[in-house]
């Protein structure tokens, strides 16, 4: 037998930022193949983002140690955060309870978070792929599917974040629904303006023009993101204006940058402004223009308000639901248990193949002992189903400790 068990690392445990870790995509299956090496370790999985880190584990023991060396080996730096900043549990129930609210974005007491959905996708995917999923995982994994099914059915629209620059690429999302190829311009690649452009990249938006006063803002791009956008200094501002669609302004004082004023562009066609800036002169005069929607700071921060507002009464609908779930999910855990414990119970009596009488075999960790011939073994055998159907129905999953020690601890006081 054995038990769920949860090694955790939050960004949130230290304020230093050089401790953050997550573990890439490379380095969990690395984690994985060594998780297998460990007999103690029957299943796992191991969810890796940069806010976090969760490795849940199912084995006889607790196995911290060995999984934080695994892990230390495999980073290979020198700037690791110790073992105690790393939090452990070893309540079934908890932990699991904890990955689920995680999982659907209900760990917020007021707002909700960010659903950890899709990354649970993976992370499920990945630990499958290496064999580490059985029968336990692979029932709670049902569990989530059938959780995330309900919660579409039976619960009105979740906003998954209520930073500014998702609600932004949202916004430009809903605005350019009629439009095929919308043409997206930034004007200031500050960190707000990086914030956005990741975004929108993520949402799958394409050569989006940056306006900047040198490349060099831009050399810490990588991969998809580096090849995202087109470059336009500062004095292209005029027919950066006139080219986008959607314009989208995080500099504080626009004229600052400028190196002389240049005359305001004639527009041809409707502009979207947002507009996230101290706003100077130049760009003022956008708001009255005939063709020109604008939005501005104050604009996003009540549509953020409302988004607030949605999730309260998405929280207290979905919270519920999936502590109902939850229960269903950990009844169905317990009785697998308590049937698992009786099978191996019904294991420990063995009829003597030369006579009626029944043997006893105690199951202790270090060797299987034989014990005496027992004159009421019938009785016996039929009390220890019993005790044990009992224990099972009626005390938590979590309460039974040792299912040997309660074989052993019957025979040696029968």
């Amino acid at each position: 037998m054995g038990q769920f068990r949860l090694l955790s690392f939050s960004a949130e445990v230290t304020n230093k930022e050089g401790l953050n870790f997550h573990l890439g995509l490379e380095e969990t299956k690395k984690l994985l193949v060594q998780l297998k090496t460990l007999p103690a370790i029957k299943e796992a999985f191991v969810l890796s983002i940069p806010e976090r880190t969760e490795i849940l584990y199912f084995s006889s023991e607790a196995m911290d140690d060995a999984i934080y060396a695994a892990i230390v080996s495999i980073k290979a730096q020198d700037d690791f955060p110790e073992a105690n900043l790393f939090q452990h549990s070893c309540n079934e129930e908890m932990a699991l309870a904890h990955l689920t609210e995680l999982c659907f974005g209900v760990q917020a007491s007021t707002y909700g978070s960010v659903p950890l959905f899709p990354q649970f996708i993976t992370a499920f995917s990945i630990a499958s792929q290496f064999g580490m999923t059985g029968e336990l995982l692979e029932q709670w994994w049902s569990h989530l599917i059938s959780t995330n099914k309900e919660i579409k059915n039976e619960v009105s629209f979740q906003f998954p974040n209520f930073s500014i620059s998702y609600t932004v690429s949202d916004m430009v999302t809903e605005l350019i629904r009629k439009v095929k190829t919308p043409k997206i311009a930034i004007i200031g690649f500050n960190a707000l303006g990086r914030r956005i452009y990741q975004s929108l990249t993520e949402k799958g938006f394409t050569n989006i023009s940056i306006v900047e006063s040198s490349i060099k803002s831009f050399s810490s791009l990588k991969g998809r993101e580096l090849k995202n956008f087109i470059f336009e200094p500062f004095d292209q501002i005029k027919n950066v204006l006139q080219e986008n669609d959607i314009l989208i302004s995080t500099l504080e004082d626009l004229e600052s940058v400028l190196s002389q004023d240049p005359e305001s562009p004639e527009l041809t066609a409707p502009k979207v402004l947002i507009d996230l800036s101290i706003k100077g002169e130049f760009l003022n005069w956008l708001n009255h223009h005939e063709l020109v929607i604008s939005f501005e700071l104050a604009d996003i921060y009540q549509i953020i308000e409302n988004k607030m507002e949605i999730n309260k009464k998405w929280l207290k609908k979905a919270k519920p639901l999936i502590a109902r779930k939850n229960a269903t999910f950990f009844d169905w855990m317990d009785k697998k248990k308590g049937l698992d414990m009786l099978n191996q119970a019904n294991e420990l009596l063995m009829k003597n193949p030369f006579g009626g009488q029944y043997f006893t075999k105690v199951l202790s960790s270090d060797s299987l002992k034989v014990k005496n011939v027992m004159s009421t073994s019938l009785v016996n055998k039929l009390l220890l189903k019993r005790s044990i159907e009992q224990i099972s129905s009626k005390s938590p999953y979590k309460d039974i400790v040792n299912y040997e020690r309660i074989v052993n601890e019957f025979y040696l006081y029968n």
